[in-house]
């Protein structure tokens, strides 16, 4: 009656190979070192995926936090207005500091 109470059910079970002690150990990868881990984890402004598989960390290289330019996004023209409307609004301020410094040195 050992077989009616047990069930043999083995989730996964071609891509987890058994020790010799019985246990399961690590999943078999198809290439030596490279284990999936599955799609990017980058979700674009739309909520978008990225398509790329990810490397270590869940995200692909181009969404790494590090990324290829080092986390440091280039100059785009958000930021550049941004830093714009900054000056034109200090403007007065800077100026009057200017001056004085001028007024100093002479």
């Amino acid at each position: 009656m050992r077989g009616a109470m047990e069930r043999g059910v083995r989730v996964n079970a071609e891509s987890e190979t058994e020790d010799a002690a019985g246990g399961i150990g690590l999943p078999s990868a198809g290439r030596p070192g490279r284990t999936d881990l599955g799609p990017c984890l980058y979700l674009g402004p739309a909520g978008q995926r990225c398509t790329r598989p990810a490397q270590e960390g869940g995200f692909c290289a181009v969404h790494q936090p590090e990324g290829p330019a080092g986390g440091k996004p280039g100059a785009t023209p958000r930021r550049v207005g941004v830093i714009m409307a900054i000056l034109a609004l200090l403007w007065p301020i800077l100026a009057d500091i200017v001056r004085e410094i001028i007024r100093l040195l002479r």
